[in-house]
């Protein structure tokens, strides 16, 4: 949040969660699929955070190495909490994906940390949770 501002990484975070239970949803065998909580969610927010480092791109064109070991860390404690056994490994693999593409996108584009566009994501992100709430009702 620090680095996007709370709207812009809230709303990514809820995007990455919900393209997390989205590729479990397509991905899956079972009809119905049923997938419910946060770990999508969770494993978004490790892809958000492995791919903070791709903003040293801007001031030095040799940090690839720091880029990469940062995604190999991410990638590193996603095999170590989301692939557990019992656990919904599509939807914390399709979390964490997103995360990173999210990331990548929310870095490269660096209008999305302006207090503007936090306040835009920040009222889509109530929107995305309220919306769904009330239509469930």
């Amino acid at each position: 949040m620090a680095r996007l501002g709370p709207g812009t990484a809230l709303f990514a975070a809820y995007l990455a969660g919900v393209g997390g239970n989205l590729l479990a949803c397509v991905v899956s065998q079972s009809t119905p699929h049923i997938s419910l909580g946060a770990s999508g969610l969770v494993m978004g927010c490790l892809g958000l955070l492995a791919i903070q480092s791709l903003d040293l791109l801007r001031h030095n064109l040799a940090a690839w190495k720091y880029i990469l070991s940062g995604v190999v860390a991410g990638i590193m404690l996603f095999v170590l909490l989301g692939v557990a056994p019992g656990t919904d490994v599509l939807a914390h693999a399709g979390g964490f994906i997103s995360g990173l593409l999210l990331g990548g996108v929310a870095v490269l584009i660096p209008t999305l940390s302006r207090p503007r566009a936090n306040l835009i994501n920040g009222i889509l992100f109530a929107a995305a949770v309220i919306v769904p709430w009330c239509v469930a009702r």
